[in-house]
């Protein structure tokens, strides 16, 4: 949410659209664990500093709630949502380490958020939070394609939402982790398909359209998530770019440093050949950061290569165009965007009249392999280069 259509790990973290915002409710019908006013306002710092992209911020925050309240499951579900939201863009030097910190979070969460749950289970509060503990588990099982623990774990997580929307049915929150659910589960690829019998999982693309609808628009804390979801993952699968470029503008109103929004937006435009568009909320994000940076947020690498890709288009500023394109591929990954990246630096040296500079890129365009359309149009500049 997004460049491939289906993602396992989109697919937890759309299951984690509630996961980030815990619901408020106390853990019994009769008493409260902690001071709620405290750990709410540390909530919705987390979520805030999240959102903004001030992630050292939020682990900070998520630190202190774990120092302050240590029984409480929150604190290490919140900052497995910050990491979650981190490992998304890249953003960790040591990935390999971060994921053996991440795991002993998610079994931390997990441990405490099913202690509450078997203690007071008709808890909407504790069905939340374990739902979300849940999910993050299946976060790291994704990243270990253990795809039958992931399928698992988002069942029961699915079971535990619609059992906190049975006993509170205004509880409108649930209904973004359960809508996200219900699209991705009626899209799924062949290879889950089999574990996917077996566990008798089954999706409703309209039925989880109009729930994670109901959620953006009547949630009160997984409303962002649930808006993000639709934009990043319906509405660009649906080709619907005016509906995804309505709302990623209204997510970057709202959180002007998330850099995720003005990747939808800038995708969006793109596609919508709105050139002009792009340049507008491109530009000013990427003057915020550095060239090292674009190395460091996947979000960014995308933004310079619709920006590459828009000054291409307009057939002005090659050489930022050049730039934008050449910082897309130092990102690395994914596949698809460095190869496309590749191709759009190769036709810009094609028209400066490098060709060796053209004929390489386009040569490692298919070498990588990383995206059809690409490969394709590489293969022709290359015929037309060399029958020169």
């Amino acid at each position: 949410m997004r460049v491939p259509r289906f993602r396992p790990v989109l697919l937890i973290i759309a299951l984690a659209t509630a996961g980030m915002m815990p619901s408020y409710q106390p853990r019994s019908a009769d008493s409260d664990a902690y001071p709620q006013d405290d750990i709410r306002t540390m909530m919705d710092s987390t979520v805030q500093q999240t959102y903004d992209y001030r992630f050292h911020d939020a682990l900070a925050t998520t630190d202190s709630m774990i120092v302050d309240y240590p029984p409480s499951p929150e604190g290490y579900i919140y900052k497995c949502g910050v990491y979650s939201k981190m490992l998304l863009e890249e953003c960790f030097d040591s990935p390999d380490s971060i994921w053996h910190e991440y795991k002993s979070l998610v079994d931390s969460a997990c441990a405490l958020s099913k202690k509450d749950y078997e203690e007071y289970p008709d808890s909407v509060r504790n069905l939340f939070n374990y739902a979300s503990a849940l999910v993050y588990r299946s976060r790291y099982e994704a990243m270990k394609t253990d795809w039958l623990g992931l399928m698992s774990d988002g069942v029961k997580s699915r079971k535990l939402l619609e059992k906190a929307v049975e006993i509170k049915p205004d509880f409108y929150d649930a209904f973004s982790g359960i809508g996200a659910f219900n699209y991705y589960a009626a899209h799924l690829p062949w290879y889950m398909k089999p574990v996917a019998l077996i566990l008798g999982i089954s999706g409703n693309e309209e039925e989880g359209i109009a729930q994670l609808t109901k959620a953006a628009n009547l949630g009160q804390f997984s409303r962002i998530e649930a808006a993000t979801f639709l934009a990043d993952v319906v509405y660009l699968d649906k080709k619907d770019y005016r509906q995804a470029a309505r709302l990623a503008l209204e997510l970057h109103v709202e959180y002007p440093g998330n850099l995720d929004f003005v990747r939808t937006l800038c995708h969006s435009y793109y596609r919508l050949g709105d050139y002009d568009e792009v340049l507008r909320y491109a530009d000013p994000t990427l003057a915020r950061y550095s060239s090292a940076d674009s190395q460091r947020y996947l979000s960014l690498a995308y933004i310079r290569f619709y920006r590459g890709e828009s000054y291409a288009a307009l057939k002005t500023n090659y050489d930022t165009a050049i730039a934008d394109y050449s910082m897309a591929i130092a990102m690395g990954q994914p596949s698809v965007l460095v190869s496309k990246a590749y191709y759009g630096r190769g036709s810009i040296y094609e028209r400066v009249g490098k060709t060796k500079k053209a004929i390489s890129d386009f040569e490692t365009t298919i070498r990588l392999n990383g995206d059809d359309n690409a490969c394709r149009q590489a293969r022709v500049a290359l015929d037309t280069l060399k029958g020169k």
